[in-house]
């Protein structure tokens, strides 16, 4: 390329104005970092590089580990829109830097701001996190674990608890009572639905109760580091009426002996499952052992020991109508134990409740029933215990004769029962 004069003058010209462009936007560019420095130069501490908070009782754990730097001296933690906030001194960290602050917090989730200070002032940038505190509306939806019945007895008594909410965080019952001994608390497991209280003079003695909580984790593993305990309730000094027991405590038992607990067309566990029977082909009956000649017994737990005031017997239906036929139990005996022998023998550990004879009542021939017959069936047999014996918590039904044999003339001994009910002295 050829460069005349002219073209020369004008790439100076050129070059100059750059130049000086540069110079005045270089100037600009100081002069506005000047405007940031000219109180010196902006020094940050170390910051927090991890932060847990655990939520509690109107207060929070705050836990971190800190960077490495000896200028830090303070921390301080804001909340509520920098509204609140807590200073601690940090000066006394261990080797490891770790943080461990708790402070006060109001109820409610929270935005938490955090920064660590040297003593000149100087902040390191914010570590924010979120966390909880609890208290009166937590509180309020809390209530104490109720009791579904107790169980008494002299050597030891048994509470059996009702559900509980498990989303509200129940920990444990807390059980406080006098024995011989002085006063006694017991603790359980809100998992578990017992409690057994022994040594407690129920007829002299009350019991108090109170369950605690632990609000569950939002985050996993961050747990409250306080508990929220409920007012106590008090059991009185009780007093027992008949009352039928409550059927979904029972389990059906296999001694040795008996016809195992899923003999049968519907198992013994039918016998307490509330659904009437009216077809033979169904599955909700007990039909025991049917066949066989020998006399079959079968066994089951109440869940409690109680004093036994009466057992009633449903027959069951079968599919052709009649009540008063084929495996209905007719000649029985009804043992009662309180902790039965392993050998299934009907030995001292067994009492001999009630015996007898259900009885048709208007003793019509086979398959003929009239309305007092069927009536007296939907009602139910009812068999009464001798008040003087102890108390039990084994029911053993033994079938000497049922129907098909009555009818027949000789002794069949399998035997079909639509629904068992027991009643016995309970607390109010």
């Amino acid at each position: 390329m050829i460069y005349t004069y002219k073209t020369r003058q004008l790439i100076s010209t050129i070059t100059a104005i750059a130049c000086l462009v540069i110079i005045l936007v270089s100037c600009s560019e100081w002069d506005e970092y000047k405007k940031y420095t000219k109180d010196g130069e902006i020094i940050y501490t170390g910051k927090f590089d991890s932060v847990v908070v655990f939520p509690g009782k109107e207060r929070v754990r705050l836990w971190g580990i800190l960077t490495r730097d000896p200028k830090v001296n303070k921390c301080k933690i804001y909340w509520n829109n920098f509204a609140d906030s807590v200073i601690f001194d940090i000066d006394g960290l261990n080797d490891d830097y770790i943080f461990d602050g708790i402070f006060d917090v109001e109820e409610g989730t929270k935005s938490f701001s955090v920064y660590t200070y040297d003593a000149a002032g100087n902040s390191s940038v914010a570590v924010n996190i979120t966390g909880n505190s609890y208290g009166s509306r937590y509180r309020n939806t809390l209530s104490n674990r109720k009791i579904k019945i107790v169980a008494y007895d002299d050597a030891s008594s048994t509470i059996y608890w009702d559900l509980i909410d498990k989303t509200l965080g129940p920990v444990q019952m807390e059980v406080r009572y006098k024995t011989q001994h002085g006063d006694t608390v017991v603790i359980t497991p809100a998992t578990e639905t017992t409690t057994t209280l022994k040594g407690l003079d129920f007829e002299n003695n009350t019991f108090t109760w109170r369950t605690v909580f632990r609000p569950l984790p939002v985050t996993p593993n961050v747990v409250c580091i306080d508990t929220f305990c409920t007012k106590s309730n008090i059991r009185g000094i009780p007093n027992f009426i008949e009352k039928e027991l409550d059927r979904s405590f029972f389990t059906a038992v296999s001694l040795p002996g008996d016809v195992g607990p899923n003999g049968g067309s519907g198992g013994i566990a039918a016998m307490w499952d509330g659904k009437a029977q009216n077809s033979y082909s169904g599955t909700n009956f007990t039909d025991i052992g049917a066949g066989e000649s020998s006399p079959q017994m079968i066994t089951f737990d109440l869940g409690m020991v109680v004093d036994l005031t009466k057992i009633k017997i449903y027959p069951f239906q079968e599919g052709w109508g009649a009540y008063y036929t084929f495996s209905t139990l007719r000649d029985y005996e009804i043992y009662g134990s309180a902790n039965p022998s392993s050998s299934g023998a009907l030995d001292a550990s067994w009492t001999l409740l009630n015996a007898g004879t259900i009885v048709k009542p208007s003793g019509l021939p086979k398959d003929n029933e009239n309305d007092a017959d069927k009536a007296a069936a939907k009602a139910g047999i009812s068999l009464a215990v001798d008040p003087d014996v102890s108390r039990m918590r084994y029911i053993r039904i033994r079938c000497l004769k049922n129907y098909e044999g009555f009818f027949a003339g000789n002794s069949k001994a399998f035997f079909s029962v639509a629904e068992v009910k027991v009643s016995g002295m309970l607390p109010e």
